[in-house]
């Protein structure tokens, strides 16, 4: 055998290897970051409340336990990509405005809106808390941080303008990616029924908390990401760059409330004060030793307080607000 054809050989080897890196390496963090069987995985509602006595999960517990025995009905709608979703509906009146309420990376609207829900619910909404694509009753593998998910808003967006009337008022709604999720719906164009979004503790792009948590792990996050972007686009069929709450926020046209822990060590505030600087229709307002996703619990006063005025000044021609 010549040199050159041990050459060749060597070369063509490499080659091999490395494609099934790639390939192998791809599917491995696909499975990690973006997957999710929901028949397999259920989410659990109690999965944050820590049995420790403690007033905050008290009111915690309280509050899921509330939720879930509110009467509501479930309702269904097919996604751009043929998905069966489902919601669970709290209908008050058929000319309240809605609440639409998006929860975080493979949770529950029980969880994540068991103080929200019953907050706008007060407030004179009609409430729908979808499950999330992958997550709950929702069908779907893929979490694809808002990528998906915020073409998914349009979707029952579309559904209550068709059973509800063409001129519903919509309030947005979304916690974690779900917040993520409402703010990329708006920079991309929501019909004028949706007067608002209130987005709590938001990630600035796919990039940017996929690569944080990867230096979470202690792992070099700015050298594996590229190797999770192509796991996402082989895989999942989508490309995380193109999920970016912070770009899609400059071009919203709705105003937009963040509220952000300051003690959120999963998804840091300063994404959120990155995406409040790209427009003058967002504000933000963080909140002390509050933790992800926990601002509600840690000051339900002053959320209430900051929720109310907001969705006054988005609904002023609506006599909701007490």
């Amino acid at each position: 055998m010549s040199p050159i054809e041990i050459i060749s050989i060597i070369f063509v080897s490499a080659l091999l290897l490395s494609a099934l890196i790639i390939f192998l390496g791809g599917y491995i963090t696909y499975r990690m970051a973006f997957y999710n069987n929901p028949k397999k995985n259920p989410p659990n509602p109690y999965r944050h409340v820590k049995d420790d006595g403690s007033e905050s999960s008290k009111l915690s517990k309280s509050l899921i336990d509330n939720i879930i025995s509110l009467p509501g009905e479930n309702i269904y709608v097919t996604s751009h990509d043929g998905l069966k979703l489902r919601a669970r509906l709290y209908f008050k009146d058929k000319n309240a405005p809605f609440a639409l309420q998006f929860h975080g990376y493979k949770s529950t609207p029980m969880l994540d809106f068991s103080g929200g829900g019953p907050l706008a619910m007060e407030l004179g909404f009609n409430v729908i808390m979808p499950d999330q694509r992958a997550c709950g009753e929702s069908e779907g593998n893929t979490i694809s941080f808002g990528y998906n998910e915020h073409k998914d808003v349009y979707t029952w967006i579309d559904y209550i303008k068709k059973n509800f009337g063409e001129d519903a008022k919509i309030i947005l709604f979304g916690v974690s990616l779900g917040a993520g999720t409402v703010i990329m719906s708006a920079g991309r164009g929501v019909p004028k029924n949706v007067k608002g979004v209130l987005a709590d503790c938001p990630f600035s792009s796919a990039k940017e908390i996929v690569t944080k948590v990867i230096y979470d792990m202690k792992l070099p996050g700015k050298l594996l990401y590229p190797l999770v972007r192509i796991g996402a686009k082989i895989y999942g069929g989508f490309d995380p760059d193109m999920a970016s709450p912070f770009l899609d926020a400059k071009a919203t046209e709705v105003p937009i409330l963040i509220v952000h822990g300051e003690a959120d060590f999963f998804v840091p505030m300063e994404m959120s004060k990155k995406i409040a600087k790209s427009s003058e229709m967002i504000s933000l307002h963080t909140f002390p030793e509050a933790k992800h996703g926990t601002s509600f619990i840690t000051d339900r006063e002053r959320y209430t307080k900051l929720a109310k005025e907001f969705i006054g000044e988005c609904l002023k021609e609506e006599k909701i607000i007490n």
